[in-house]
Formats: structure tokens, sequence, C-alpha cells
């Protein structure tokens, strides 16, 4: 059987090491089998060196676009064909086949000035921007090629860039935020980069200000909601990086507080700009192009930051926060604030239908549609929440001690707390 292409840079003997994949082995097959070069790349073969199995494959190949297209007929999506990037679909599996890449200069910052498809396995991971990504794994062959000794760095739990770490930052600012997201290895700490990275990230940190909000937001968001957030956020606090980022000061202690906790991002969020109004929260994370559901979730959490329920309004908190509840208790928890009505407020309903309708309610007023109908639904409805009642008989002697004929609807008690 046709091997395929033999990488052009040392390599050591791995058999077996990414565990059996149908899919995958049949596209490396297909390409290999037209003579062209064929490697399983990025965080598949370190996941793998780690011990753990990999989520999903990248693939590197000498094939150009055109070439994987004639290989899989009717299997390939062209994802990022510009660029390289073919999506071939295998069983029930997707996998991305990215040609060899060469490239020269970086004028802004971002992108290289030209690429081109590329032969050489040894010149595209040079590329590359850390050790531990400049790895490749001949499927084929059993063969590992890690010119840079990425291994050795997982291993040592060290994060090194290819070559020279000044250079490799520049080519693209956001290789910056790769790297602290990258320090995070879950259960297994943090990795941290040797000096000459350590040093680059704190030089090359206005190369930022190049790179576009949405992707800087894209990585942010997942060193957010890391396990290991506050360690890494404290080192980009202190690196003047993080500051830059939100545009705003956010204090260590504030960082401190999402350490040891399993809250996602909205909440990580609120106590991060917990020092902020709910209108700079808006602002702030408006512009970081968060989106519209995480700054409405981030800033109702804010919000109630500060807020508790007492024992007389506990029914209605329920009601009005919901599946909330228990994020805000966690809140209340790191915060040092007491969370004991929070806490017993979770014995009642979240979901309390008003058990009288409009029509109902205009039967028995004369009113007709209209915001004073709507309003006066709603004042019922809150009494409803409030004093549990259960039957249209008790709300009907409610809408009989309401003082509804007079008065102004825009003054009468919702359905909302606090």
């Amino acid at each position: 059987m046709n091997q395929g292409k033999l990488g052009d840079t040392p390599h050591a003997e791995r058999p077996n090491l990414l565990p059996v994949n149908t899919d995958l082995q049949n596209v490396v097959k297909t390409i290999a089998s037209n003579g062209c070069g064929v490697w399983i790349v990025g965080g598949a073969v370190r996941d793998a060196l780690l011990g753990m199995n990999p989520h999903e494959y990248d693939i590197a190949s000498d094939a150009t676009p055109d070439q994987i297209e004639s290989f899989f007929p009717g299997q390939t999506i062209p994802t990022g064909k510009q660029f390289g990037t073919i999506t071939v679909r295998s069983g029930d599996s997707m996998f991305e086949v990215t040609t060899l890449r060469t490239e020269s200069g970086y004028g802004d910052g971002r992108r290289p000035d030209e690429v081109e498809w590329g032969r050489s396995l040894a010149i595209d991971l040079s590329r590359r921007d850390f050790t531990i990504n400049a790895m490749a794994y001949d499927l084929t062959r059993g063969l590992l090629h890690d010119p840079y000794n990425g291994e050795d760095d997982l291993k040592n739990s060290q994060l090194r860039a290819v070559g020279n770490a000044n250079q490799r930052l520049s080519e693209d600012g956001l290789r910056i935020m790769r790297a602290y997201r990258f320090m995070d290895r879950a259960a297994a700490g943090v990795w941290i980069p040797n000096s000459e990275l350590n040093n680059a990230l704190i030089d090359c940190r206005a190369m930022l200000y190049k790179v576009s909000v949405e992707r800087i937001w894209s990585e942010l968001k997942r060193i957010i909601t890391g396990q290991n957030a506050d360690i890494v956020l404290a080192k980009m606090a202190n690196d003047g990086v993080l500051n830059s980022i939100f545009q705003t000061t956010i204090p260590l202690e504030s960082i401190e507080i999402i350490a040891s906790n399993s809250l996602d991002l909205e909440p990580r969020l609120a106590i991060l700009l917990k020092d902020e109004t709910t209108m700079s929260v808006k602002a702030i994370l408006t512009r970081l192009r968060a989106s519209s559901a995480q700054i409405k979730r981030t800033r109702h959490l804010h919000f109630l930051l500060d807020k508790a329920p007492t024992k007389l309004d506990s029914r209605l908190y329920r009601a009005v926060i919901s599946s909330e509840v228990p994020t805000h208790i966690e809140l209340a928890k790191l915060l040092n604030l007491d969370y004991e009505n929070h806490s017993n407020s979770l014995q009642y309903p979240t979901d309390v239908k008003c058990i009288i309708d409009g029509r109902w309610l205009m039967e028995r007023t004369n009113l007709g549609p209209g915001k004073k109908l709507g309003r006066l639904k709603e004042w019922i409805h809150r009494i409803q929440i409030e004093r549990n009642l259960s039957t249209v008989e008790q709300l009907e002697t409610i809408l009989c001690s309401l003082p509804w004929q007079s008065g102004d609807p825009n003054d009468w008690p919702k359905v909302e707390w606090p």
C-alpha cells in the first residue's frame, strides 16, 4: 500500500499513538494512496501525547485544495479554500484538511502578506506558534515528527515558542491570547511560559490592537471559563494585557474570587466587572462583541450581586429569578454574603402561570383590551404568587379588594423582583 510522502523532518517511531478511528484512517489512506504526504497535526497529537483521547483531528497535506476535492468527489466543503482548508466528510465525521503552506511577511500583524502552497512539512511546522503545536503524526507509518521538542515541553509543563518568541508573536497578535489560553491545562494545572516567551508576551502586547475584537473575545471567553482562570487572568493583569482588553481596571481581588468554582462565563464576568456600573458592563461587553444573550445574562447577574430576598418576598424572588437562583446563591457565597433566604426560596415553584386570563378580567371589570387591563392582570398575578393562591375564586376576592378603578396603572405592582 502506498504510504504517501515521508515528512522531511526528524521522526521517531510511535506506533498506535492515536486511538483507532476508521473515518480518519479512510481519509489518510485516500490521500496517501494518491502519492501525497498526509499528517495529523495540532491538538490531536498534543492530546494523545498527554494520554487523552482527541476530540477532533486536523490534517495537513502537501496535496493542493483542488487535489483534495478530486480525491473525495461529493464529500468536500470548501470551508476555507482560499487559505488551503477543505473539509472532508468520511462516514459520520468531518475533517479539515489544510495544504502545507509557506508564508512571508506579516505587514498588518494579523495575516501573512503572501501564502503559497508548500511541499515541506518542516517549513510548515516552523511557522507554527508553540512547540506543543508544532508536531505532526504520520498515521500510515506510525511516526512522530517533533522538530522543536514539543513532547519534552509537554512533560515539563512548559509553553515555548517555535524559534524566536518575539517574531512569532509579532507575526500574529492573536498568538498572545492563545499563549494565555494554552497556559490553562485544567486538572493538569498551569503550563508556565519559558523566560523568552514570558518577556515576549509583555514586549509584544501592543500587537493586540491589530487583532479584531471578535478574535480576541473568542479566546478571552475560553480563558475566563478555564479551570485555572484565576491564575491565568492574574498573569494577564500583571502583564498589562487584561486591563488593556477590558479598557478598565480588573482588581486582582475580583480575579481571585472566581477560583475553585464551576461557574460559567456570564457569572464570572459579573464578578470580574463587579465594581463597574450596569451600564458600563453593557458598554464593555458590547465593545468586545459579546453576544446579545451573553450581555443580557451578565448584566442581569451583575445587577443581582448585592441583592437578596427577604422571607416575605421569597416566593416572588423564586418565580422571577427562576433557574438563576442557584447561580445567585453561588455568587453570594463567593462574595461572602448571606444567602439563607436565597436557599429557602428553592422550595417554591419557578413557573407560576396566572390562573385568570384577559377575557375573565374584562367580564368582571368592563375594561377593554389595553394597558390598564394588562397592568391589572399583572398586579393580580403578583399577588397570586406572593400568597400562593391557586383558585379563580381566590383571585376574584383579590380583585374586589384592589382600588383598580382609580390611580395610575403605571404605579401598580408588577411581577418583578426586586
